[in-house]
């Protein structure tokens, strides 16, 4: 034996005897945070090489994403403006990281947008219904903004080459539809879609799980990963889940 793997061998048994577990970095990344993890070995997988970030918040997902160890580009639309101050901010400090102040919709425009009180995280430019209120009374709207809107398509024309692999991953409370509606010309090289599905009405008008999972077939996406993201704190079930869906691919 060596000097190294005597040394590690005793490190590791007086790690144990006090309680610990010493294991290698990745595999602490994936005890930590399995979503993320499995996420990016997806996106290895897929050879993805820009992430639309569509509602980007303060920009949690983009750093979310070089922590996994992607090195691709981000582009992040956030259309509230407080929460865009700080996804600037962010995005400014990455040279491969790009911020737009405006929503993605079926059709270029003007909308306006509910502000949520949790930091903008729900707000939607759809009303909030009964079921939300009441799984989590204490996010409502505090106020409403006048935003614009453009199409995925409009607005990835200037920012992303014809052969690039692209992902998309949409947090817009409900509006995910309207998004993929205008996203025609784009959706041909997304390998991969990142959203969140609801089983039970949270935003009126928004499509549920069994209508957006048949969307996502109909457009060639498999379901590949499923993690719950918003459960009803009195009967435990489950309101919400991200999902991510991938264009089958060859081993």
């Amino acid at each position: 034996m060596t000097l190294y793997e005597s040394m590690k061998k005793g490190v590791h048994a007086a790690a144990q005897a006090a309680g610990f577990q010493i294991v290698r970095t990745e595999r602490m990344k994936s005890l930590v945070d399995p979503a993320g993890s499995r996420l990016a070995g997806i996106l290895r997988y897929h050879g993805i090489q820009t992430v639309f970030d569509v509602g980007g918040n303060i920009g949690g997902y983009g750093a979310s994403l070089r922590a996994w160890g992607f090195e691709g580009k981000i582009i992040s639309f956030e259309p509230t403006s407080a929460a865009f101050k700080d996804l600037s901010r962010r995005a400014a400090a990455d040279t491969n990281w790009i911020a737009f102040n405006f929503v993605l919709g079926a059709e270029d425009g003007v909308a306006s947008i509910n502000v949520a009180s949790n930091s903008g995280m729900s707000s939607s430019l759809m009303p909030m219904l009964d079921a939300h209120r009441e799984s989590a009374p204490e996010i409502e709207y505090i106020s409403a903004e006048q935003i614009s809107v453009k199409t995925l398509d409009s607005a990835a024309r200037d920012v992303v080459g014809p052969n690039q692999t692209l992902m998309l991953k949409m947090d817009v409370q409900g509006f995910e539809h309207l998004v993929l509606r205008g996203a025609i010309e784009t959706l041909p090289r997304v390998q991969v879609i990142e959203c969140e599905l609801s089983f039970v009405p949270l935003y009126e008008g928004q499509l549920l799980f069994p209508e957006m999972l048949a969307l996502f077939e109909s457009m060639g996406f498999l379901p590949v990963s499923f993690d719950p993201v918003f459960v009803d704190r009195v009967s435990g079930h489950c309101l919400q889940i991200e999902g991510v869906f991938a264009r089958p691919h060859a081993q």
